[in-house]
């Protein structure tokens, strides 16, 4: 099967490349980079990768791919707002590849401000005459490479303490991205699965049960320290006026917060053979993984 794949040499990119290297290796891929982009992680891998240089956010490039050559799948693990660009070009290239998109849980909240621009992706995937199988992670964890549980591990361990906006009660369900590259494997192998499927871990816990498993894992204290929802979202608020984007927390991360974020992988579980691992192991790994390289 002719593939292209893009973000290849991001967190999941990366792993679903070196678990397709060991069970199908020598397997021929083609993998649309950056010329920025740093490949030292997949160069080494028992795979025959060919490099499309470009960027997978512009016309411009996928009607140069396309002009060149025609797939029978595309993994897009890049943005989801992507999407419309990708399959315009697919429409006037007159191709319908097998698409396996990676999406997100991020559609279902009422706070995200790209929640519109998933919806509409969504959306155009329906248009698609093509098939496609669409897997929507929750909040991803795993490498020092994510932006989500790595920072919060790398904050507990070193101050020693967490802020916590409002009660803390509301449910997460992180996955661990060696859990979504091994479905993506499974995707690849099995094109005839289709549709959409959202992917959580095994583990359902509050924020407070989250910091507890963090303090338990680095064996340390770490302290909850409790703040009026209203007091963060006026702090968040005054930081974005101030320093824009680089403010370290944003008005609609402490609103997110009081969002339950748990969703049954039960389809994902019965067609993709989905068996996620659970938070307490996948942090564990994390750790041990951010210990190894000097980070905590």
């Amino acid at each position: 099967m002719t593939t292209l794949i893009t973000g290849a040499t991001g967190l999941t990119g990366t792993l679903f490349l070196k678990r397709l290297a060991e069970i199908k290796p020598n397997t021929e891929v083609s993998c649309l980079v950056r010329e920025t982009s740093n490949r030292s992680k997949i160069d080494h891998l028992n795979l025959k990768i060919n490099y499309y240089i470009g960027d997978s956010k512009t016309a411009e490039t996928w009607d140069r791919i396309f002009a060149q050559s025609n797939f029978e799948i595309i993994i897009h693990i890049v943005q989801l707002n992507q999407v419309p660009v990708l399959i315009n070009s697919l429409k006037k290239a007159q191709q319908t590849p097998h698409l396996i998109i990676i999406g997100t849980t991020g559609i279902y909240s009422k706070y995200n401000r790209y929640s519109q621009e998933y919806k509409d992706a969504e959306k155009e995937l329906l248009t698609y005459s093509g098939t496609y199988c669409l897997l929507r992670p929750t909040m991803i964890y795993g490498s020092p490479q994510d932006q989500n549980l790595h920072k919060l591990v790398k904050f507990c361990d070193r101050y020693k303490f967490f802020p916590v906006f409002g009660s803390g009660n509301t449910l997460l369900q992180p996955i661990h991205a060696d859990d979504i590259a091994q479905t993506l494997v499974k995707a690849w192998q099995f094109p005839n699965i289709q549709g959409a499927y959202d992917l959580s871990g095994a583990s359902i816990v509050n924020f407070r049960e989250l910091l507890t498993i963090v303090s338990k894992l680095l064996a340390k204290p770490v302290y909850h320290l409790y703040f009026p929802l209203n007091i963060g979202i006026t702090i968040a608020t005054l930081l974005e006026s101030i320093l824009g984007d680089k403010s370290p927390v944003r008005r609609e991360q402490i609103l997110r917060l009081q969002e339950d974020k748990a969703y049954s992988h039960e389809s994902a579980k019965n067609d993709l053979d989905f068996e996620p691992r659970t938070l307490e192991v996948g942090l564990q790994q994390e750790i041990e993984l951010m210990r190894n390289q000097g980070i905590i």
